[in-house]
């Protein structure tokens, strides 16, 4: 899915949104983000895996857990949805 068409999927916002809510996502700004071609492993904002010919972001949720993978858009989607919540004070998120 192109990233433009991502920004624009009301589903994948309200996905990320409840992700959030639940604690299966994180409310940060990542201090290093890598990226490259993925490798098959899974989405943590759409569920669908990040195949060898897309790009792919992974960042780390804390120092001692695990890491999360995006797609390209699906990453920029997290981002905002994290910088509107950390911007109005709405932060709330259960980690696990």
């Amino acid at each position: 899915m192109p990233t433009e068409s991502q920004l624009q999927d009301p589903a994948l916002r309200r996905r990320v949104r409840q992700l959030i809510e639940n604690g299966q996502l994180p409310v940060m700004l990542p201090r290093q983000i890598l990226a490259g071609y993925g490798s098959g492993c899974v989405c943590a904002a759409c569920g669908h895996p990040i195949t060898s010919t897309q790009m792919g972001y992974e960042v780390e949720r804390d120092r001692d857990a695990d890491s999360l993978s995006f797609h390209l858009g699906c990453h920029v989607v997290w981002q905002l949805e994290c910088s509107r919540r950390i911007s109005t004070g709405s932060t709330y998120s259960l980690r696990r």
